[in-house]
């Protein structure tokens, strides 16, 4: 009887603790998730793909949701076969185009993006899938970072 008691506690506490989250920090989760499935399922040894990647040493603070975009128009150009993976290069688009994530990613104003010149995705390096993917997670953590 209290093993039961404290099981329903726990999952009680659980829930309440998930409901506190941010849908910002929620949507953040997500897109990692997706995107450790992409990861873990892609090509191997997929040298071919070369793809625009913003690094951590690229982004000034305000330049982090042109960074997203980036990182957002490309996921599509991974290298993937597999019907779920496809899912989870849209999901991660849709995802990473709700406006409160869009806005929500920096605490600049407008001038304040203007004056930092941030580059085009086009601009950035070229660099393989694994690299680029690895270059987008740390992406997300920063910004999941900035927000806890």
């Amino acid at each position: 009887m209290k093993a039961s008691v404290c099981f329903v506690f726990a999952v009680v506490c659980w829930i309440a603790a998930q409901a506190e989250e941010s849908p910002k920090i929620l949507t953040l989760n997500k897109v990692m998730h997706e995107l450790n499935k992409i990861n873990q399922g892609m090509k191997i040894k997929d040298k071919s793909t070369s793809l625009n990647s913003p690094t951590v040493n690229d982004l000034k603070d305000c330049c982090v949701a042109s960074a997203l975009e980036c990182f957002r128009s490309q996921v599509f150009l991974l290298s993937v076969a597999d019907a779920k993976l496809k899912r989870s290069q849209k999901i991660i688009s849709r995802e990473l185009q709700k406006s409160f994530i869009v806005n929500g990613v920096s605490s600049c104003k407008p001038e304040e993006i203007q004056a930092a010149q941030c580059k085009s995705c086009d601009s950035y390096k070229k660099v393989d899938s694994r690299m680029f993917v690895q270059n987008f997670k740390t992406l997300l953590q920063k910004i999941y970072a900035s927000q806890a």
